[in-house]
């Protein structure tokens, strides 16, 4: 009865991964400069995908009767090379300019050079500590990318947020969750002959299930990937405070009073205009539609205002969202969020409770229970 059950599994898991890996395939990535890495990536995916589904067809074929030694071998093999090729796609997501070929190339070369030695040394071996070196080896490798994965998620992080001026935990948080999760699975089964027939089974669904929520994320991915790229790919490193110093330097005292008052001119009619609410829009873009420069922008915040465009903007975003809530009492969470401009109702909420002491929930009722 369970190897029934067993074989099932096997040959769902089999389809299941066979099938994301054509979709894989077949999902459209503008062909531009900016997008190879992640045809790519893609193209990386596609191939784990279908990696994974040979060993369940094999199995299938032959009856779940394989030898359990070589089950072994080639899982702990097969676990190095995908935990290669997911760290390298999710280092696409975050840091493309990072996953450079002959970075991929030298990964590569290691592992293989690895896998090679100890396919050999255990398949003509019969001492069990063949294995246990090759798991703490496998250990090391994930140490070491989890450390990789871990720096580049904080570049990756700062550059959003230095380009959109928002927090953008949110927006990455699936990233984290996709790597530790895939971390989480690669240690499974480097580990999965040794379970019970019960937890290999739970084993099996778990990452079926994971398989196919990364394959949706990489299509979300693709979509938004207008938003990614632009902050990514430009390697920016964050305004340094001596540029911001010298942005006004080199003008004489009429100049830089005429570039402070078109300047001044330009944010009144921005904010009536309410672009504040355009989420999607980094400070040099701001900054040119302003008509001047991100530094000088950086410069006249700091002095003639007093405080970083970032919290002013939100400031004006919680300001306009107060007005919001007062006239039209009907309106959800979601929509007030976007309608502010606010990429994410989490980070909508976390703003206006820092700024006013409440909720949005709790403040629409306060203000309705005063008229």
């Amino acid at each position: 009865m369970w190897l029934d059950f067993y074989m099932f599994l096997t040959l769902a898991s089999g389809i299941a991964l066979a099938v994301l890996g054509w979709q894989l395939c077949s999902i459209h990535i503008p062909h531009r400069e900016d997008t190879h890495r992640l045809r790519t990536a893609r193209a990386i995916l596609a191939a784990s995908y279908f990696i994974l589904a040979i060993p369940a067809f094999c199995e299938l074929f032959n009856g779940g009767e394989a030898d359990r030694k070589i089950i072994a071998v080639f899982t702990i093999a097969v676990a190095a090379y995908q935990s290669l090729l997911f760290t390298v796609t999710l280092l696409t997501f975050i840091q493309p300019l990072y996953v450079t070929c002959h970075r991929v190339r030298i990964q590569a070369g290691i592992v293989t050079v690895a896998v090679a030695l100890f396919l050999f040394m255990a398949l003509t071996s019969e001492e069990c500590w063949v294995f246990f070196v090759a798991l703490a080896v496998y250990a090391v490798q994930l140490v070491c990318y989890t450390l990789l994965f871990r720096r580049k998620y904080a570049e990756c992080l700062r550059l959003l947020e230095e380009y959109y001026d928002e927090d953008q935990h949110a927006r990455l948080r699936w990233t984290k969750f996709g790597f530790y999760a895939a971390l989480s699975v690669g240690i499974a089964a480097s580990l999965s002959v040794w379970l019970p027939p019960v937890a290999y089974n739970i084993f099996t669904v778990g990452y079926i299930l994971f398989y196919g929520w990364f394959a949706g994320r990489f299509c979300n991915y693709v979509v938004k990937i207008n938003y990614y790229l632009p902050a990514v790919t430009q390697g920016q490193e964050p305004i340094r405070l001596q540029a911001v110093d010298m942005a006004a330097c080199g003008l004489s005292e009429p100049e830089l009073a005429t570039e402070k008052e078109h300047l001044r001119l330009a944010l009144e009619r921005w904010v009536a205009e309410r672009r504040f609410t355009r989420p999607e829009e980094g400070r040099e873009q701001i900054a040119r539609e302003l008509g001047t420069t991100k530094e000088f922008l950086c410069w006249y915040f700091k002095n003639e205002i007093g405080r970083d465009f970032r919290p002013w903007r939100v400031g004006l975003r919680i300001e306009y969202a107060k007005q919001l809530l007062a006239e039209e009492l009907g309106i959800s969470m979601n929509d007030l969020a976007r309608k502010v401009g606010f990429a994410t109702k989490s980070n909508f909420y976390g703003y206006f409770k820092k700024l006013t002491g409440e909720t949005p929930v709790e403040y629409q009722r306060r203000i309705v229970s005063q008229c």
